[in-house]
């Protein structure tokens, strides 16, 4: 357990395809935010002001990556691919500037490319933790399972906690369900006082795996005690699982109640769009979303096109527009979720057919 905050960064990654970020080619981004930073924040901002620092970029870039994930803050990725932008060629050599680098190519689910800076690392020291974790969980992004149990694998005498969880996930991803879930609620139960980096992961795993056995409302149960200090992964995770569960009125409540609504991300946007179209309530979200998604059609923005899947299935039903996206994701994202969204178009299309 000495590494829990060491790979705490990592850990917030277990679902990779929820948070978008993809900046405008003409955009200009500077580190002015209306988001509030915390006093560490402000402490390396005012060091980098003062001079440029290779060591005090990376801390400050972390700390960007980290905050991003949180429900409003994905502007965040912006500050931080700039200040990683900004590091020297020399501190391009570090292990911290590759994990931060790699980290950010996953986000923007340029997964070879940050496979490939991962590889920078492990052939340093082939059984990093964090790197091994992050390979891992790119590897099950793309549906590289053999790839994933040998990236688990050099956790194996480094920390068995990590290695069983990693495996089991894996295990699950090859079919497993119903084994992989029984020994990861064992091994949860046998760990009371896991941090809420470790725990947060692992009940994001435990969520997914019950929900492929069909057992919604347990997967929403796994969710429910961490979601007020969860990233958005799990925030969309369990929005979807609520709306199937047909409590639209709780997804609105919660995530129309979370502070900086006003910069919430697409995805998170999306749902509550959905919860709102569903209670027939006064449009509020919708053409706030209908703008952003037009944005990203009229950009070609092919970089997290689960959203406009969802946007194409459920808010603005096009059942030929939601499969032609639904495609492009499935080239890059092969997780549950993605295959799901496909199979949802592919049957909108028949439906559609059907109809005529």
């Amino acid at each position: 357990m000495r590494i829990f905050i060491y790979i705490a960064a990592a850990l917030w990654c277990s679902l990779t395809s929820a948070t978008e970020f993809k900046p405008d080619a003409t955009q200009q981004l500077t580190l002015a935010t209306a988001l509030p930073l915390s006093a560490e924040m402000q402490q390396l901002q005012q060091a980098l002001q003062q001079a440029p620092d290779d060591t005090v970029q990376l801390q400050l870039a972390q700390l960007y990556l980290q905050g991003a994930r949180r429900p409003g803050f994905a502007d965040w990725f912006h500050q931080a691919e700039q200040l990683l932008d900004a590091v020297s060629d020399d501190g391009r050599q570090r292990q911290h500037y590759l994990l931060l680098r790699a980290d950010m190519l996953q986000q923007q689910h340029q997964f070879v490319a940050a496979l490939h800076t991962l590889d920078q690392v492990l052939q340093r020291e082939p059984q990093h933790i964090q790197a091994s974790l992050m390979a891992a969980r790119v590897h099950l992004a793309m549906h590289q399972l053999d790839a994933a149990q040998q990236a688990c694998g050099r956790l194996w005498q480094q920390d068995l906690f990590l290695f069983s969880v990693c495996s089991y996930e894996v295990a699950g991803r090859r079919g497993g369900w119903q084994q992989s879930y029984a020994a990861l609620t064992q091994l949860w139960q046998r760990q009371p006082d896991l941090p809420l980096e470790l725990d947060s992961w692992l009940r994001g795993i435990l969520a997914e795996q019950a929900e492929q056995l069909g057992l919604i409302a347990t997967a929403q149960q796994w969710l429910t005690p961490i979601l007020a200090q969860a990233p958005t992964s799990l925030w969309l995770k369990w929005a979807d699982l609520s709306l199937a569960l047909g409590q639209a009125q709780l997804v609105y409540q919660q995530i129309s109640a979370l502070e900086h609504i006003q910069a919430l991300s697409d995805s998170l946007l999306l749902r509550l769009t959905r919860a709102e179209q569903q209670l027939a309530l006064s449009p509020m979200f919708s053409a706030d979303l209908t703008q952003r998604m037009q944005v990203r059609l009229a950009r070609g923005d092919t970089d997290h096109a689960a959203d406009l899947v969802h946007y194409f299935l459920y808010i603005s039903p096009d059942a030929q527009s939601a499969l032609h996206w639904a495609e492009i994701n499935y080239q890059t994202a092969k997780e549950p979720d993605d295959k799901r969204l496909l199979a949802l178009s592919r049957k909108a299309i028949a439906e559609a057919a059907g109809a005529e």
